[in-house]
């Protein structure tokens, strides 16, 4: 059964329930209500009744005049009689005026049962009567005074309710009556009176209860409409809500899925400028991630117009940070506005929500929106946007750390042997699809264990830092230095022949011998490099043979008085005899 249907059938089933309990209830208690007045009214009326014998004594003297006339007119026979007579005769009158006020049967009966007088039947009739010494009413009544019973009336043909009264001294007191002492006053009516109210009363109920079961019933159906109207519109809204969310989540989904697969910082500001706005359309933003140095946070991406906050500011200026949890700019009425704020938000407000990762704050989500923007609506978006940001940028900056560590030497900074090896491969590729040169560097300090004798292994790794420093600073952007190993090191020039590169390699000895290398306040000394080139293709057919010739080219340097870039010979036989001469201990 659906609900509309249920709205409509239990009330109903409700209300006849009720409506049929509450009938036989009341009338119940109506019946024995009106029964127990009606026993009442019938023994007022039988009260009352008996203080109306007291005039018989009047109709007994008038009576007795009588008698004496008729003594007169027939000799004085049936004195006795017609005194008897005349007083059923008063008897009979009595009962007919007092039931004549009501619908009441009124008899009065002497202590021997015999029927002085009725007010439903006539005068001659009287004698017809049977004796009523039997009946139960007029029995208890002689015992108690007062007798109650009910039954059939073959005389009237109907239920009567029967109450009898006995008289007392004060009711009658000529003691030369002719009347058998005590007088009866019975009064009587018709159940049916009752019966009819009864029959009134539940057809009033019974109209009522149906008048109520049809108005509810049209409630119901009404209410019914409505509800469904109200489930359908719910029902519409609860889809809606359904297809925002599981939107909102396929969209989560997607951002999680396009940050996990960038690769650097930049990738990820671009994924999230594009994303972020669709999932909280009300707000302005930007990311801000802090350095490792942990003193300077710098502005990676913003979306939603332009940013009223600093590009860069420091980590004690912003709330966020200093409470380890959200902030609100305008909370309970207090506005706090962190300081990196270039612009004050004006009828707006501002959101700093910290990003973690393992603990760790790796940087600040900011947002800016309007004061009566439903934050609360939001928040579960925007928690959750913050943790898969967190995340995303806490692995890109340990992917980033690893391949640092993975590619680039730890004392100069300078790329590892490894990742020369992977350089020289995609300048490989690159050249023989453009057709251009590769000049390849091999460089080697002169005279490097000596400053490991004469000042230790720390001096040794200053001078290396330092020459890495000169070497960084020496070459094009599009160069690659590595440290080959030692005090070897190997620099890799796409596009570049070897006139170039001879410019190069003379800039490099430039800058390393004007250095004014010191530790601890002990001069160094200074330092020379020597250099070998060679140009791929144009000295070797491979990035292999192309390192040898150029490290061939350096020991060619060193020969001729170190301190100087020499360029590898286009045969490369001329610089293996060479070889073959004695060379100086480096």
């Amino acid at each position: 059964m659906k609900i509309q249907q249920k709205i409509v059938v239990i009330p109903l089933m409700v209300m006849l329930l009720v409506s049929t309990f509450t009938i036989i209830t009341i009338e119940r208690y109506l019946q024995s209500h009106l029964i127990d007045l009606n026993k009442k009214e019938l023994y007022l009326l039988a009260t009352a009744s008996l203080e109306s014998v007291k005039t018989l004594e009047s109709l007994e003297a008038e009576s007795e005049m009588h008698s004496d006339t008729r003594v007169t007119e027939h000799e004085g026979s049936h004195v006795s009689g017609h005194t008897e007579e005349h007083i059923i005769l008063a008897f009979q009158r009595l009962a007919e005026n007092f039931a004549h006020a009501g619908d009441f049967r009124v008899t009065y009966i002497d202590a021997n049962g015999k029927v002085l007088g009725d007010s439903d039947i006539t005068y001659d009739q009287l004698s017809y009567v049977e004796n009523h010494a039997d009946r139960p009413e007029i029995k208890t009544a002689l015992q108690d005074g007062k007798g109650i019973s009910g039954r059939y009336s073959r005389t009237l043909d109907t239920n009567m309710l029967y109450v009898a009264v006995r008289s007392n001294e004060a009711h009658y007191t000529d003691k030369n009556s002719h009347l058998a002492h005590p007088i009866i006053s019975r009064v009587a009516r018709s159940q049916e009176s009752v019966e009819d109210a009864l029959h009134e009363l539940r057809e009033t109920l019974v109209f009522t209860g149906g008048v109520s079961l049809i108005a509810v019933l049209i409630l119901g159906v009404l209410a019914a409409r409505v509800m469904n109207k109200a489930v359908q519109a719910e029902h519409h809204l609860l889809e809606k809500r359904v297809d925002d969310r599981t939107a909102e989540i396929k969209m989560l989904q997607t951002l999680g899925g396009l940050l996990n697969a960038c690769t650097t910082l930049e990738e990820a500001g671009e994924v999230m400028t594009s994303v972020i706005p669709r999932l909280l359309p009300e707000f302005r933003g930007s990311i801000s991630i802090i350095k490792s140095s942990r003193n300077r946070l710098d502005r990676i991406t913003e979306w939603g117009g332009e940013w009223p906050g600093a590009e860069r500011f420091a980590p004690g200026e912003c709330w966020a940070l200093r409470k380890g949890h959200q902030h609100f700019s305008v909370e309970h009425g207090i506005e706090t506005y962190c300081r990196h704020w270039v612009d004050t938000p004006e009828e707006q407000q501002s959101l700093c929500v910290p990003l973690l990762a393992q603990g760790e704050t790796i940087g600040i989500l900011h947002f800016v929106m309007s004061l009566d923007t439903d934050t609360e609506h939001y928040q579960g978006m925007w928690s959750a946007i913050s943790e898969q940001i967190g995340l995303t940028l806490a692995n890109i900056q340990l992917r980033d750390s690893l391949r640092e560590q993975a590619i680039r030497d730890p004392l100069t900074g300078l790329f590892n042997r490894r990742y020369m090896l992977e350089a020289l491969d995609q300048a490989h590729s690159r050249a023989e699809r453009t057709g251009s040169e590769i000049a390849v560097m091999m460089i080697d300090l002169d005279h490097f264990k000596l400053f490991n004798d004469n000042f230790g292994h720390d001096a040794g790794d200053h001078v290396l830092k330092a020459v890495s420093q000169a070497l960084k600073d020496s070459l094009r952007q599009e160069d690659i230095a590595c440290r080959y190993g030692g005090e070897e090191f190997c620099i890799v020039c796409p596009s570049t022949g070897a006139q170039q590169a001879e410019q190069i390699a003379a800039r490099i000895c430039k800058a390393v011998r004007q250095l004014e290398l010191s530790i601890n306040q002990l001069s160094l000394g200074t330092v020379t490099t020597s250099v070998g080139i060679a140009v791929y293709p144009q000295h070797a057919a491979s990035m292999d043979d192309a390192i040898r010739l150029a490290d061939e080219a350096l020991y060619m340097a060193k020969q001729n008085g170190r301190d100087r870039a020499e360029v590898a010979v286009l045969s490369g036989t001329e610089c293996r005899e060479k070889l073959t001469e004695p060379v100086e201990s480096v």
